[in-house]
């Protein structure tokens, strides 16, 4: 079943204006609402949409503020909270899409933070959320030291750009890891001290947070990914308030799994999980 492609601009509450696309097959079974990465886009989930839109479910992403095609320095944000206007704009979005039909949403690596902590504050529902590589907790190749001084750095420095993220730890895929680097709307420089720092604490109050959620929930993360530690998947998979929850972790895989190696067994895994929450077809 293939997709139509639907560009899109849309406002948040604040008045930034968000750029998105949709990957719509004709009568969805269901809309995924998908939250991207630090410095990524909506756009790099057109893979991921093809495959769902084969087996009949729509795909539906905005690039964050700062990132992609919407406007802002590249990756800063003042308050983490301004990131929920974002999904807030998404999931109506998604919603009118979806006609009726169930939404779920899902986050990857800081993407993941944002969706979590979006559920913890709203307290709205959706059918379901995935949890891809999410920054749950801090993985081995941030430094130690820009951590223990990420408070002070936000506070008096908050543009300040450390660290850069190495491209190989996406993927052990060479092509995956060129096509990142390729891609113009795909930030390489390091994020700046604010965003770092606001993350942080959004880690440490989504693990608070989890156990008054319980709506079902799917984690997924490379056993390998040296930028979010796989713990962080395994403790929330722990804390979650309700029953069904799913944790799947890929031997070997990095960052992103659904761009790993392993990608097509991901995100047949994935898509069948979202299938299985979807009421059976009415037939006519």
């Amino acid at each position: 079943m293939s997709g139509e492609l639907l560009p899109f601009e849309l406002r948040a509450a604040d008045g930034v204006s968000l750029s998105g696309q949709a990957w719509m097959p004709p009568a969805p079974k269901a809309v995924v609402a998908v939250v991207h990465g630090i410095a990524e886009h909506s756009g790099r989930y057109a893979s991921l949409a093809e495959r769902a839109n084969r087996r009949g479910l729509g795909v539906v992403s905005v690039d964050l503020r700062g990132h992609g095609r919407s406007p802002g320095e590249r990756s800063y944000v003042e308050r983490f909270d301004d990131y929920l206007l974002d999904v807030d704009a998404l999931l109506a979005r998604a919603q009118e899409l979806a006609a009726g039909r169930r939404v779920f949403l899902m986050g990857h690596s800081m993407g993941g933070a944002i969706a979590l902590h979006w559920l913890a504050r709203r307290r709205r529902r959706v059918a379901g959320v995935m949890l891809s590589s999410a920054a749950l907790r801090i993985g081995d190749d941030v430094p130690r030291l820009l951590v223990r001084l990420a408070p002070l750095l936000s506070r008096w420095l908050p543009h300040l750009r450390g660290t850069r993220i190495d491209p190989a730890t996406i993927s052990r895929d060479p092509a995956a890891v060129a096509a990142y680097v390729a891609d113009p709307l795909v930030s390489l420089q390091a994020p700046p001290a604010r965003t770092g720092a606001e993350l942080l604490q959004v880690m440490a109050a989504n693990r608070e947070a989890v156990a008054g959620l319980s709506l079902p929930v799917y984690l997924f993360h490379g056993d390998a990914d040296r930028l979010t530690d796989p713990a962080g998947s395994r403790e929330i998979f722990d804390r979650w308030g309700g029953t069904d929850r799913t944790l799947r972790l890929w031997p070997g895989s990095r960052h992103e799994t659904f761009n790993d190696l392993d990608r097509e067994a991901v995100v047949a895994e994935l898509l069948d999980w979202v299938l299985a929450r979807c009421p059976p077809a009415v037939v006519q």
